[in-house]
């Protein structure tokens, strides 16, 4: 086992994010609630009153320099040396097509989904180098796989978050015990699967929550996976690749096909 000391989840306040941190602090790992508003707050009391170890910010993810100046001082304060960090947090925006949505709103959802987040990763990454040890979770989904033009912008930032993750795989490769991974958890019962369904939407196929939130607690206590640095759907059979093992090149990867 991995034995990561403390996992950062992003969008902690509710839905996905909220589940991971229960998991996590079942588990035993110290964790550090992020979200917009002060939800993240609740989900730190309660893992305190279950008998866990939790902290919050309450920050816009959307204000790059303040996120990563808040993540510095609780890093400043902490004794963790082993991280894990989930990025769950996201916004659909207000939805539309090029044609029929502002591009304000197209920044404040790449600001948010892309952007912010990578700025906590960004603020982690000194203490992660400095012990050679990091365990990265980015979240994308059908959106990223496939058109998505109910919300253009949405299903963009996803796809960028797919590339950002091969990337910062790629970068850190060598460095020391680094897995990144960018999961697609399926269509979950939550606010946001909501408001796709009230935007018009079909969906047709759903996952338990407990199934992708299994996926990250073993993910981030992995002492190796053949599939760092891919876009694993929770449909996948993760669990065969949760080891040393090697995947052909093409497979889970954002890329064209060639021949």
């Amino acid at each position: 086992m991995s034995a990561v000391d403390a996992v950062v989840v992003t969008g902690a306040g509710h839905g996905f994010g909220r589940a991971v941190a229960q998991r996590c602090a079942a588990d035993g790992t110290a964790v550090l609630c992020l979200s917009r508003t002060d939800t993240a707050a609740a989900t730190a009391r309660a893992i305190v009153d279950s008998g866990g170890c939790a902290e919050s910010i309450s920050v816009d993810l959307a204000d790059l320099a303040e996120t990563q100046r808040r993540l510095g001082e609780w890093l400043a304060a902490s004794a963790h040396r082993r991280l894990a960090v989930v990025c769950a947090a996201a916004t659909l925006g207000s939805g539309g097509g090029l044609l029929d949505s502002e591009l304000d709103d197209w920044a404040r959802t790449f600001q948010v989904n892309l952007l912010g987040n990578l700025a906590v990763v960004r603020a982690l990454l000194p203490r992660m180098l400095e012990n050679a040890f990091g365990r990265i979770v980015t979240v994308a989904g059908g959106g990223a796989a496939y058109g998505y033009p109910l919300f253009s912008a949405y299903a963009l930032s996803k796809v960028a978050t797919v590339r950002a993750t091969e990337n910062l795989e790629l970068e850190l490769r060598g460095k020391g015990d680094f897995l990144a991974v960018c999961l697609a958890p399926g269509a979950m019962q939550t606010r946001m699967l909501a408001a796709v369904r009230a935007a018009g939407a079909k969906v047709t196929t759903t996952v338990d929550m407990a199934e992708p939130v299994d996926f990250v607690a073993q993910f981030i206590q992995a002492g190796s996976c053949a599939f760092s640095g891919r876009f694993v759907h929770v449909r996948d059979d993760w669990r065969s690749w949760m080891r040393p093992a090697s995947l052909p090149a093409e497979q889970w990867l954002l890329r064209r096909i060639e021949k």
